[in-house]
């Protein structure tokens, strides 16, 4: 028999057995506090400090912990709300559109400052292109718009010329929403200058969202074909 190999297995015994009777009986030390005088925990500086003193350290650490997921969960509350705030008054804005170019001038107005992006296009396909059997892959559009979900990210140079046009050199970043309705397919897409403007970790709910409403407006304020 090994005596040495058996002595650190039976220490991590009684280990384990001291921490499940103090974890059982929280009281213990205020039933026998002369053992308190005889604790010793080390300190980062290499100084001995109570068992007070580790406890209100580390109840501090936990309270510093649930401040910053408080306030994290606080600034979450107050940017959705803000989203919500402006959903609904684009919703009233378009509301109130009775032609296409009204739709269009409405979202240049309203996403200007709040996406704060420096291009921002809404492109339809004719009904010529969006046949898929003449025009397939949607010029390059086919496996986002099948998706039918946001995009956030950077182009490669050609679609963004096909997007922005002149303005395309400039575009570092872009947001890109689906636009699906009856007789209505195509895409609106948000240029940046800046590269980290718009990225694949961003949330998209709110881009659904504004897909949604965009899509539906598009369909009462366009003819058929377009």
């Amino acid at each position: 028999m090994n005596l040495q190999s058996e002595q650190p297995c039976e220490t991590e015994d009684r280990d384990e057995l001291v921490s499940i009777h103090l974890k059982d009986n929280p009281d213990y030390f205020l039933r026998h506090p002369e053992i308190l005088k005889h604790l010793e925990l080390p300190h980062s500086s290499g100084d001995a400090v109570s068992l007070i003193e580790r406890q209100v350290k580390v109840l501090r650490e936990e309270a510093a912990s649930y401040q910053h997921k408080l306030e994290k969960l606080i600034s979450v509350a107050k940017e959705n709300e803000e989203l919500n705030r402006r959903l609904h008054h684009l919703t009233l804005t378009l509301i109130a559109a009775a032609t296409f170019d009204e739709v269009v001038n409405a979202l240049e107005d309203e996403f200007h400052d709040d996406f704060q992006a420096e291009a921002m296009e809404l492109h339809l396909f004719s009904a010529a292109k969006a046949d898929r059997e003449l025009n397939p892959d949607l010029d390059g559009f086919a496996q986002f718009l099948d998706a039918a979900v946001p995009q956030c990210g950077h182009l490669p140079h050609a679609k963004l010329e096909y997007l922005f046009g002149p303005q395309a050199a400039q575009i570092r970043s872009t947001a890109l929403i689906p636009i699906k309705a009856q007789g209505l397919l195509g895409l609106l897409a948000f240029g940046s200058n800046s590269d980290h403007r718009f990225h694949p970790e961003m949330g998209t709910e709110y881009l659904t969202r504004l897909g949604e409403i965009v899509s539906k407006t598009l369909e009462v304020v366009s003819e058929p074909g377009l």
